[in-house]
C-alpha cells in the first residue's frame, strides 16, 4: 500500500509539474493550442518524462548489482575454499610485539592515548602555502637535525638524509632493537649458547615503503642490522617493498604458508616503518589536494611509526609445543572486497564486512561475546570509522564505543606502510590487557577488507 501511494504521488507529482510549465509557457508565448499540442504536451510528455526516469533507474539498479557481483566473487571464491585450510594455514604464534608512534613510544603507551581519545596537534615546524601550521602526529622524542648531523658523520647517502626516510630509520631501529632483545631474551631462557653458532637464526623481514629510493631503503637495511642484538653470523635480513596498504598482511600470509626446514629460520623479525613528517611531503600532498584542510577535510594527517612481531614459526606448527607466557596467536581471515571503493564521493559502510566477520569468528570457534575489544587502523577519512563504527555496533554490542573501539588512524595519522603491523601491535596491547580475544580490521586500502584475531595463547 505504501509502495502504491509513494508511486502515485510521483506521478502525480511529474504531471503537475508539466502541465505548469506548459499552461505558463502557453501564456507568456500568448499561444491557442490545438488538441494535437494539448496531446502533446500535457499527456506524452509527461508519460515519455516518467518512463525515462523508470528506465534509468533499471539500468542504475543493474549496474550497481553487476558491481556488487563482481567484487563478491573473488571473497567468494575464497571463502568457498577456507573452512577446512583457513585456521591452520593462517595460524601464527607472536612472541612480543612493539610500536613507536606520535602517541608513545610503545604500545602501552599508544593504547592509552587512543583510549583517552586524543588527536593530532598542530606542527609549528610543518606549513601549508600560506604559512599557516599543519596537523600532524609527530613522534616528539626524534631531533630531526640531530638525526641529519648523525647521517652526515657517517656518511649516509644524500637520498636517506631526506626528513622522512631518517625519521622512519630511527623508528625502525628502535623496534629492530626492541624486539630482538625480546628474541634473545626468549633463547635465554632455554640456556645460554656457549658459540654465536649455537644461537638460532633470526631472520628480520623488513618492510620499508616502495617511493623510497634505493640508496634509502639500502641504507635503513644497514641501520636494522647494526640495531639487531644478535650475533652477526646467526641474523638474516630480507627487505621487502611495501607496494600497499596491506604489504605487511601479505607477507605474513606468506611466513604462515612457508614450508618446514632444516634451512628455515624459526624465529621471524617482522617490522615495518614509514614516516611523512616532512616539509616535502606537506607540500606535495597540499598540491594534490590530499592535505587535511578547511577545504580538504577527508584529506590525510601526516603520520610517522614503526612496528613489528616477533614470530616463532615452530610454535604454529599443528604439534607444537605450549607457548610461552606472553605470546600471542595471530590468525588471518580472508580477504573481502568493498563493492564501493572507501575514497570515493558518498563512500558508506557496507553489511559485507559485518558478514566475513561472522563467518571468520564462527570458523574459529569464537562467539561475538567472547571479543573484548576491536581495534582498526581507521583515521577520519571518509567511510573507514563508520565501518569499523557499524561493525560494533552490529556485532560486538556489550564493546564500551569509547574504551573498546579503538581507531589507530585518528591519534597516530597517516602511517602508510607501517599502519598494519601499528594496529597489530595496539590489538596485542589490548589483548595483554583484557585476557581474552581482541579482533583487529584493516581499513587502509580503499578497497580490500581483511580481519586479524589476536588471542592469549596457553602458556607453560
Amino acid at each position: 500500500m505504501t509502495r502504491f501511494l509513494k508511486t502515485g504521488l510521483v506521478l502525480a507529482l511529474v504531471f503537475g509539474v508539466v502541465w505548469l510549465a506548459v499552461i505558463i509557457w502557453w501564456q507568456e508565448s500568448r499561444t491557442l493550442p490545438t488538441g494535437l499540442d494539448i496531446g502533446l504536451y500535457l499527456f506524452a510528455l509527461p508519460l515519455a518524462l516518467i518512463a525515462a526516469g523508470w528506465a534509468g533507474l533499471r539500468i542504475a539498479r543493474a549496474r550497481r548489482e553487476a558491481r556488487a557481483a563482481a567484487a563478491a566473487a573473488p571473497a567468494a571464491g575464497t571463502q568457498a575454499d577456507a573452512p577446512a585450510a583457513a585456521p591452520a594455514l593462517t595460524r601464527l604464534v607472536a612472541l612480543a610485539g612493539t610500536a613507536r608512534a606520535a602517541p608513545g613510544s610503545d604500545p602501552a603507551a599508544i593504547h592509552a592515548a587512543l583510549a583517552e581519545q586524543k588527536r593530532p596537534d598542530l606542527d609549528d615546524t610543518l606549513k601549508n602555502a600560506r604559512g599557516f601550521p599543519v596537523f600532524s602526529a609527530r613522534a616528539a622524542h626524534l631531533d630531526s637535525e640531530a638525526l641529519r648531523e648523525a647521517a652526515a658523520g657517517e656518511d649516509a647517502p644524500a637520498a636517506a638524509r631526506a626528513e622522512d626516510c631518517l625519521r622512519a630509520t630511527a623508528l625502525l631501529c628502535e623496534v629492530i632493537e626492541s624486539l630482538s632483545r625480546a628474541a634473545r631474551a626468549h633463547v635465554l631462557e632455554h640456556g645460554t649458547p656457549e658459540r654465536d653458532d649455537d644461537w638460532p637464526l633470526l631472520q628480520v623481514e623488513l618492510l620499508l615503503p616502495a617511493p623510497w629510493p634505493p640508496a634509502a631503503r639500502e641504507h635503513a637495511q644497514a641501520q636494522a642490522r647494526a640495531a639487531a642484538a644478535w650475533p652477526e653470523t646467526r641474523l638474516r635480513l630480507r627487505p621487502h617493498e611495501a607496494r600497499d596498504a596491506l604489504a605487511s598482511d601479505s607477507l605474513l600470509r606468506q611466513l604462515a604458508l612457508e614450508p618446514a626446514s632444516a634451512a628455515r629460520a624459526p624465529l621471524r623479525l617482522v617490522a615495518a616503518a614509514d614516516s611523512y613528517i616532512d616539509a616535502q611531503v606537506v607540500q606535495d600532498w597540499e598540491a594534490d589536494g590530499t592535505l587535511v584542510g578547511n577545504a580538504t577535510p577527508q584529506g590525510r594527517v601526516p603520520g610517522e611509526a614503526a612496528a613489528g612481531l616477533l614470530l616463532d614459526l615452530d610454535q604454529a606448527a599443528p604439534d607444537a609445543a605450549v607457548a610461552p607466557a606472553g605470546a600471542f596467536a595471530l590468525a588471518l581471515s580472508p580477504m573481502a572486497h568493498r563493492a564501493t571503493a572507501a575514497d570515493a564521493r558518498g563512500a558508506a559502510s557496507e553489511p559485507m564486512l559485518a558478514e566475513l566477520t561472522t563467518r571468520f569468528l564462527e570458523q574459529h570457534q569464537r562467539r561475538a561475546d567472547d571479543i573484548r575489544a576491536l581495534v582498526s587502523d581507521a583515521d577520519h577519512r571518509g567511510s573507514r570509522p563508520l565501518e569499523a563504527a557499524g561493525l560494533a555496533s552490529t556485532l560486538f554490542t556489550t564493546l564500551d564505543p569509547n574504551q573498546d573501539c579503538l581507531a589507530v588512524g585518528i591519534a597516530c595519522g597517516y602511517t602508510g606502510a607501517a599502519a598494519h603491523l601499528l594496529t597489530l601491535a595496539v590489538a596485542a596491547e589490548a589483548c595483554a590487557q583484557a585476557e581474552a580475544p581482541v579482533l583487529a580490521v584493516m581499513t587502509q586500502d580503499p578497497a580490500l577488507r581483511t580481519l586479524a584475531l589476536l588471542s592469549p595463547s596457553p602458556s607453560a
